[in-house]
């Protein structure tokens, strides 16, 4: 059984609140409370919707791209990150993702190698629908 968080986003064009499920990941918890968001890869790689972490605990460990310094620095991807607290969070469109890209810079971070096949099996999407799919696949079959 999922719980539910409070997750407030302040925007540039003003502040909204909107509840997420522990088991999905933010941006989708945006989208179902009609909310948009910038978003290209729903991978975690491509930082098009990076926000800032002011208060709260996520899990970001599904981001294709995670680093100890983006967290450090307060940064997380919300189409990748599951919520673990009641969050406060801020994201300018094109502010946040300059200055998550300025600090990986600064960190040479921008590159990432992976082992043979390991993009290619990543997840796209939302949380439910990959767990949906792993049970479905655990069920023996008659």
């Amino acid at each position: 059984m999922s719980r539910a968080f409070r997750v407030t986003i302040e925007r540039q064009d003003g502040v909204c609140a909107f509840d997420a499920a522990d088991d999905e990941y933010l941006l989708y918890s945006m989208i179902d409370a009609g909310l948009a968001s910038p978003m290209v890869c729903e991978q975690g790689w491509c930082l098009a919707c990076a926000a800032r972490l002011i208060e709260g605990e996520v899990d970001s460990s599904a981001a294709l791209t995670h680093y100890p310094e983006d967290e450090a620095a307060g940064f997380v991807l919300i189409c990748s990150a599951l919520p673990r607290s009641d969050l406060v969070l801020r994201q300018h469109i094109t502010e946040t993702r300059r200055e998550m890209t300025q600090l990986r810079t600064a960190h040479n971070l921008l590159a990432r190698a992976y082992p043979p096949g390991e993009r290619s099996g990543h997840r796209r999407g939302r949380a439910k629908a990959k767990k949906a799919r792993n049970e479905d696949q655990q069920k023996p079959r008659s």
